[in-house]
């Protein structure tokens, strides 16, 4: 049995992508709504964190909340916005553990920069999932499950390095434009 090229291609995006591409209008060339993950108007805890840690910030505001160090209760107050990840996941991520959480909270400190850092590239990556595939479920359920564009490695597990980070927003812009060769 053959296959025309458009079905090869349509069975390309949805291999790489795990999830179901974005159709466009047929009249406008535009693309279709995307599903929300909530009711109309009203955002997810996770997109008000997100948006308070990414776009609410300057890339200067940014670079000092990384070398100053994030709160933890900032941190705490993100991971719990996640409904599908959990926060052992996270913390493997950001590279900290549950225990060095409780005692800079027992301690009063802030956190390292690399944590901070790493949870800021987790934030904004998870940001650009969430405008990507229309929904935090689809977004959160994308980085947690093996990618064919990162040659089967889940998301997630790429954003503990500067490196890996850069794949995985590429490969969201590459899904976000469409281009999967």
């Amino acid at each position: 049995m053959t296959t025309t090229a458009d079905e090869r291609r349509r069975a390309a995006k949805v291999a790489l992508s795990k999830v179901p591409a974005r159709r466009k209008s047929a009249q406008s060339g535009a693309r279709a709504p995307r599903a929300s993950g909530a009711r109309s108007g009203e955002k997810s805890m996770l997109r008000v964190e997100l948006e308070k840690l990414t776009r609410e910030l300057t890339p200067l505001q940014t670079h000092d909340l990384v070398t100053k160090g994030m709160g933890v209760t900032s941190l705490r107050r993100l991971m719990s916005a996640y409904r599908l990840l959990d926060s052992d996941q996270i913390c493997k991520v950001i590279g900290t553990s549950e225990r060095t959480l409780q005692r800079a909270v027992e301690k009063a400190r802030r956190l390292d920069p690399n944590v901070s850092d790493r949870a800021l590239r987790l934030a904004s990556v998870t940001s650009r999932a969430i405008e990507v595939l229309g929904s935090q479920d689809a977004a959160e359920r994308w980085l947690s499950s093996p990618a064919l564009g990162l040659d089967g490695r889940k998301p997630i597990d790429l954003l503990q390095s500067t490196e890996g980070t850069d794949l995985v927003k590429t490969l969201l812009t590459r899904m976000d434009h469409d281009v999967y060769a």
